[in-house]
């Protein structure tokens, strides 16, 4: 085996497979890329998609100016560097009110108390309403007495403290298009043939929403939702690659077929192979050509010379090249060889 055609036949095995490691490379990172742009797409568009509860904690300060102390959540107010977050339309909302109150003689005296609360649209009007009467938890003198006792250490040191905390759910009503809640409105209402309020070391006003049973769902499911729709969305940015940017996704295809389509269309134009093609081992491809030629003008002139008045035709042949041509004088051909 020619050394040189072996050296040759692997140095272009290992140029394909070089350019066959740098197109894989280039197709997993095409392939890397639209994967990660459609899952961020996907992820994106269910996260726009989802509605997420709401879930509100704000603190209340009552006024005991007046004889029916009030406190007003107002959700179109920023207030301590926060908007307050309004409930959405179709969810159900919970109201609650937490009281943590001291465990003293005269909230123990007091006992029962009523708490009113009312949900406000923007000019005023009363959406819905509902009052709970509260009270201390009750606990009698030896329980008081040798619960004092055991949590004598902790007391002392501060770790326990002598309150209650009473929750007390208020409103449970469902948000609408029309009359939106815009303010919650909490009054102390002290009981029939008393002016006495309990006192209260703070009050927190907890509002969460319900979401509607299918955009539940959707919350529930929502990374599954995410998975398929980041898949739809690969296939078709996929497809559009594939229909519009064909050229930059497969340079070397479309190089290939440019160039057969160009010498399809030289051959459709007539222009024929070159005369001479050298190939690996040096030798001539035309002594073919030339073996052709020299039968064909034998067999023109075996029929010039028996049917027609051709007198003289003639046929040399170069010694230099052995190419043979004939010459042809008028009507008449002759041939030597």
């Amino acid at each position: 085996m020619n050394p040189r055609k072996q050296t040759d036949g692997s140095g272009s095995v290992l140029r394909k497979s070089m350019m066959g490691l740098v197109g894989a490379a280039y197709m997993c990172l095409a392939l890397m890329t639209l994967t990660l742009l459609s899952a961020v797409m996907g992820v994106g568009l269910v996260r726009f998609w989802v509605e997420e509860p709401v879930h509100l904690k704000e603190r209340l300060y009552f006024d005991y100016r007046d004889a029916h102390p009030k406190a007003v959540l107002d959700f179109g107010v920023e207030e301590y560097d926060k908007l307050v977050k309004t409930v959405p339309v179709g969810h159900s909302c919970n109201v609650r009110l937490l009281f943590v109150m001291p465990e003293s003689d005269y909230n123990r005296d007091i006992g029962m108390f009523q708490v009113v609360a009312e949900s406000l649209s923007l000019n005023g009007d009363v959406i819905t309403s509902s009052s709970r009467p509260c009270m201390l938890r009750f606990r009698s003198q030896p329980v008081r007495l040798m619960q004092t006792f055991f949590m004598a250490v902790p007391l002392l040191l501060g770790v326990t403290s002598e309150i209650q905390i009473v929750n007390v759910p208020l409103l449970k009503y469902k948000e609408r298009y029309y009359h939106r809640t815009q303010f919650i409105r909490i009054s102390l209402v002290p009981r029939a043939g008393t002016p006495f309020l309990p006192q209260i070391y703070e009050a927190n006003l907890i509002v969460s929403s319900e979401l509607p049973w299918m955009k539940r769902v959707v919350r529930n499911w929502k990374w599954t939702f995410s998975v398929w729709t980041s898949l739809y969305i690969y296939l078709m940015l996929l497809l559009v690659l594939i229909c519009f940017f064909r050229s930059m996704l497969f340079p070397a295809a479309q190089t290939n077929v440019s160039d057969y389509q160009r010498v399809a269309g030289s051959d459709d134009m007539g222009e024929g192979p070159p005369q001479v093609v050298v190939g690996a081992g040096g030798r001539r491809t035309s002594d073919v050509l030339k073996q052709w030629r020299q039968s064909r003008g034998k067999r023109k002139a075996m029929v010039y010379g028996e049917g027609s008045d051709a007198t003289s035709m003639s046929v040399t042949r170069d010694d230099d090249t052995g190419a043979t041509t004939a010459e042809e004088v008028g009507d008449s051909e002759s041939v030597c060889q």
